[in-house]
């Protein structure tokens, strides 16, 4: 019996025939088949997040992806191919920032 997929947007498997591809912006990935060829990967996505004042005190702007900001975080998010843009106003320590 076909799987159905993980909960990673993992696309179905199939016993008999095609299988599924994964899920779009999850990076899952695709079904396998028994009798035929498996389907594809689901594309990535990619999220940057950083605090806010740290860049702005600094005067630097980011631009690219989807922007949006929760709390004191700017996050960009890219569901498709694309450039992240840093123009910088003066130099920043990043050593503490990165986990």
């Amino acid at each position: 019996t076909g799987g159905a997929g993980g909960a990673g947007g993992g696309g179905a498997g199939s016993t008999t025939g095609a299988a599924t591809a994964g899920t779009a912006n999850t990076g899952g990935g695709g079904g396998g088949s028994y009798d035929s060829t498996g389907a594809i990967g689901g594309s990535g996505v990619v999220i940057i997040s950083f605090v806010t004042a740290d860049f702005a005190a600094l005067g630097w702007t980011v631009a690219g992806g989807t922007i949006t900001t929760s709390g004191g975080e700017t996050i960009h998010t890219f569901n498709t191919s694309g450039t992240l843009v840093i123009t910088s106003g003066g130099t920043l320590d990043l050593t503490s920032k990165i986990w």
